[in-house]
């Protein structure tokens, strides 16, 4: 049943029970979903599984209001409008919405298609081996919130805002109350913060990029998703220099070529030829490694069987989980370990395509290999008398600047040589099997879910953000790039002239009236443009927030930033919450009952949390909202009591969803 709403902003009924959602992209869906789960069957465990009655009696009214400016359950990242040359870098087989039953949680479990599933009746041929476009998740999203909240349970009502929530503030009796941009606002006993990636306010170098373009008539198009940038000023048939090679450039890059009426024509072996319009601008591309990012192995046709920890695994987590909070050093203690897991596969997989090129059998080798300390004489040892060939004897980190040590003579040179490192990434991704390096990056993904779990629980010591950002950027470079395709088109368009390439670390220079970029890689080969674009998304940072309600928390005192180490060390970026419970502290460190916080805002308190829910693999985003549906509906529990409305309902604030 649909009903209009009341007024602007307005619950339809002010002494009725409300929570809010603030955000509905894939994380406030999953906590909304989460919610009508339990009041579906009138449980309600506070997020400690004891099982508590709502109410006791009948049906629990209860008003939930989700506050979501773009189309709800895509929410902005996922908006189903952006162009379908798009894609994500997660295969289709892997993608969901719904908590499947690999979910361990208290909550009552409940099912729903995949986006494989569901692909059937809306999405006819998809593939699990493919990686779909973003707009087509975007439909599926925007689907599941549909389908979530088309059958409320009784008593309940669910009304939508497309509006943003400008601020937060207490009411006395323990409400939150929820200002909305559109003007008014709501009042609700407990508010989740699923708010996703927000602006943060340029740094001094954006800001002086953006006065040099504006005062020399210069095109500037700052950090930020690839759908929602300004590309039109982009001068057709001139240079433009381009920061970033990591995923959003392949997306900004996209928008540039095929974009503008481009094609791409396959040859053999997964290479493609690139068929200009005429409207491509001459892209000089370039990033602080130098090199795009790694792509994902991919043998067409086939769903990755992904890695088998045998170094970092359950039980060594579990050994350094129990060293206690703030015990132990990424450095020394969980780096050598991923090492150690990197350096297995590659080894293992060396040596079964070459097994004459060990002066060992394999297995000795391997054996002794995992029982030498990382970089200890013994492990020095070992290799050094298995290996003749010294490129055989791996480390990680040599993986992460090969540029650090190359210096070429032209441009045209180090094109070149970048052509040929292309092909070479783009053969092994295709055959992952025969690639150690894509077994070593297969290893790097694999441990990420051990390292978020050692952050979430403050096992790491001392202040760490330094560290966990590095690794981040290195194991996204390796293991979280894009798909094989994309790597082939980068190679054609090179090939083409449409794409070239800057070095590493290249430096932007605005003593001139144009944009000047340099690099040591290319020693004497600046290259001019009145064109800039920084491809990359801008970094999670809660002190630099951009965002109204995030900023009005901050100086409101209802909540902190988070520090490292126990409140000891430095800020990490985040939003200070409860681990546990999510639960968002206040200024002097006393953790809400009634306001939680979940997602991208937690980067700091957790790692590497932009991951979104894979299907079958107990995914935390689920558990996470499971724990504050349980919490925030006990909050509901305990408000002043209100009347139980009799119908079920959802209300629309503005017009039908999208």
């Amino acid at each position: 049943m649909t009903s209009p709403l009341p007024g602007p902003g307005r619950s339809p009924d002010a002494g009725r029970p409300a929570v809010a959602v603030v955000g509905a992209g894939p994380r406030g869906t999953a906590v909304l979903e989460r919610l009508l789960a339990r009041l579906r069957t009138g449980a309600d465990d506070g997020g400690d599984g004891a099982g508590h009655g709502l109410d006791g009696a009948g049906p629990f009214g209860v008003d939930v209001h989700v506050i979501e400016p773009h189309v709800p359950g895509a929410g902005r990242v996922w908006a189903p409008g952006q162009p379908d040359s798009l894609l994500m870098n997660t295969l289709a087989g892997h993608a969901t919405a719904f908590p499947d039953p690999s979910v361990r949680m208290a909550g009552p479990p409940t099912q729903g298609p995949s986006l494989l599933e569901w692909s059937v009746r809306h999405a006819p041929g998809l593939a699990p081996h493919t990686y779909p476009a973003r707009a087509l998740m975007g439909r599926y999203l925007a689907w599941a919130y549909r389908r979530i909240v088309a059958d409320p349970p009784p008593g309940v009502r669910v009304i939508h805002h497309r509006d943003r929530a400008v601020a937060l503030a207490a009411e006395p009796g323990g409400r939150l109350r929820l200002t909305l941009a559109a003007g008014g606002g709501l009042a609700a006993d407990a508010v989740v913060l699923a708010t996703g990636h927000t602006e943060v306010l340029p740094g001094s170098e954006e800001t002086a990029l953006a006065a040099h373009a504006a005062a020399h008539g210069l095109v500037y198009v700052p950090p930020g998703q690839a759908h929602e940038s300004d590309l039109d000023e982009v001068p057709a048939g001139e240079p433009v220099l381009v920061r970033g090679l990591a995923l959003n450039f392949f997306d900004q890059i996209t928008l540039l070529t095929t974009g503008r009426g481009g094609r791409f024509a396959p040859l053999e072996h997964g290479l493609l030829r690139y068929l200009p319009s005429g409207r491509e601008p001459r892209v000089y591309a370039g990033s602080g490694r130098g090199v795009p990012y790694l792509a994902r192995g991919h043998a067409p046709g086939t769903m990755p069987a992904g890695h088998r920890r045998r170094v970092l695994d359950d039980e060594a987590v579990r050994r350094l989980l129990a060293r206690g909070p703030g015990s132990v050093s990424f450095t020394d203690d969980v780096w050598p370990l991923i090492a150690k897991e990197a350096g297995h596969a590659w080894y293992e997989v060396l040596l079964r395509r070459f097994p004459g090129s060990c002066a060992l059998p394999p297995r000795e080798f391997l054996d002794r290999y995992l029982a030498a300390p990382y970089r200890s004489a013994a492990e020095a040892n070992l290799l050094a008398g298995a290996f003749a060939d010294p490129g055989a004897r791996f480390d990680l980190r040599d993986l992460d600047r090969p540029l650090s040590a190359r210096r070429f003579a032209s441009r045209e040179e180090f094109d070149t040589w970048m052509r040929g490192h292309l092909r070479a990434d783009l053969a092994e991704a295709l055959d992952p099997d025969s690639a150690p390096l894509k077994a070593a990056a297969s290893a790097v993904a694999a441990v990420k879910g051990p390292l978020r779990r050692l952050v979430a629980a403050g096992a790491l010591r001392g202040d760490t953000r330094a560290a966990l950002s590095w690794f981040r950027a290195f194991g996204a470079h390796l293991s979280s790039g894009p798909p094989p395709s994309r790597i082939a088109e980068l190679l054609a368009l090179s090939e083409a002239g449409v794409v070239s390439f800057l070095g590493a670390r290249p430096e932007i220079r605005t003593d001139s009236g144009v944009f000047t970029a340099v690099s040591a890689t290319v020693p004497g080969a600046p290259v001019e443009a009145r064109a800039l674009i920084d491809a990359w998304l801008p970094g999670v940072d809660a002190s630099r927030t951009a965002a109204p309600l995030l900023r009005s928390l901050l100086d409101s005192g209802l909540a902190r930033l988070h520090r490292t180490d126990a409140g000891r060390g430095g800020p990490s970026g985040a939003l200070d919450v409860e681990p546990a419970g999510l639960r968002v502290r206040d200024a002097d460190g006393v953790a809400s009952d009634r306001l939680f916080a979940y997602g991208i805002p937690l980067e700091g308190v957790e790692w590497n949390n932009a991951i979104g829910a894979r299907a079958r693999s107990n995914a935390a985003l689920f558990r996470q909202a499971d724990v504050i549906a349980g919490r925030v509906l006990t909050a509901a529990r305990t408000a002043r009591p209100g009347p139980t409305a009799p119908t079920a309902a959802v209300l629309r604030s503005s017009g039908p969803d999208r």
